[in-house]
Formats: structure tokens, C-alpha cells, sequence
């Protein structure tokens, strides 16, 4: 993993925690100049990363580079509460329960496909019988024959 790529995972695991250029590049194992123009390419480029100004590692005050999650749900845009403080997936905040609705509604939509499905065989079958088809009959090789309608 590059220096760049390990400094952006370090600062989206830890939230709204602020880390120096110092600390970014002992983390990540490469030189302060070269974290410097890293965490300028991150700010630049990404609007959840900005400037702090005290380092959560070291606490010198120094301009420190944070991750910032957004304060609105990325589904329904309501502000986040101390009693739903949110899930974080794929680098979005959802609520709780918005969460539980995007979750639900494919299974939601397979259940009624399958019930449109279903309904669908029901109505072929009583359409069949109605119309006077025996079940169909086995042959010897195990699969189904197709019977006629019996002669009135």
C-alpha cells in the first residue's frame, strides 16, 4: 500500500481526529516533506479531509489534517442526534433506521416478484383445470407427458 493511499485509511478509520504531517509520515513510514504533499492532494481533492489545528498524536499545535464525517444522512439529509450518532458505510453516514430501509427494500422486491410469480402459476393452474387438463402424467423416464383434454 502507498504512503498515500495508508495516510487517507488512517484518517477515515479515525473520524474527527486531527494528525500532523509529523505523525502521518512516522505512521506511514515515509519522510514530512513527501506526507506534506500528500495531505495537500488529499485536501485538495476529497472534501471530507480540512485543516485542524491540534494534533490528537502528539498534541503540539500545528496544522493537523482531519476527517470529517458529513453531519447529514446521506439518505434522508436529517441531521444526526446524540442518540443516533449514524453507521458509516461505503464513506457515507446513514441514520439507523435509513440504513434499515435501503437494506430492506431489495429484499422487499424479490418477495414481490416472487409473489407476482406465484399468483401467476395459481391462475395457470385453476385456468388448466377449468379448461378440463388432467395433472399431467409420468413417464417411465420420470419427467411429465402432456395430457390433453378429455373429449365431451
Amino acid at each position: 500500500m502507498t504512503s498515500t493511499k495508508l495516510a487517507r485509511q488512517l484518517l477515515v478509520d479515525a473520524p474527527d481526529v486531527a494528525f500532523c504531517d509529523a505523525c502521518l509520515a512516522l505512521a506511514c513510514g515515509t519522510t514530512r516533506p513527501e506526507m506534506r504533499e500528500t495531505t495537500k492532494v488529499l485536501l485538495r481533492h476529497v472534501a471530507s479531509f480540512h485543516r485542524a489545528s491540534t494534533c490528537a498524536s502528539c498534541r503540539r499545535t500545528v496544522r493537523a489534517t482531519v476527517y470529517q464525517l458529513s453531519s447529514k444522512c446521506a439518505q434522508c439529509s436529517g441531521p444526526f442526534d446524540v442518540a443516533d450518532p449514524g453507521l458509516v458505510m461505503g464513506g457515507e453516514r446513514f441514520h439507523l433506521s435509513c440504513m434499515r430501509r435501503l437494506l430492506t427494500d431489495e429484499t422487499i422486491r424479490l418477495s414481490r416478484a416472487v409473489t407476482r410469480r406465484s399468483r401467476g402459476l395459481i391462475e395457470q393452474s385453476r385456468r388448466r383445470i377449468r379448461d378440463g387438463y388432467a395433472w399431467p402424467e409420468l413417464d417411465m423416464t420420470g419427467g411429465f407427458t402432456r395430457s390433453t383434454p378429455s373429449a365431451q
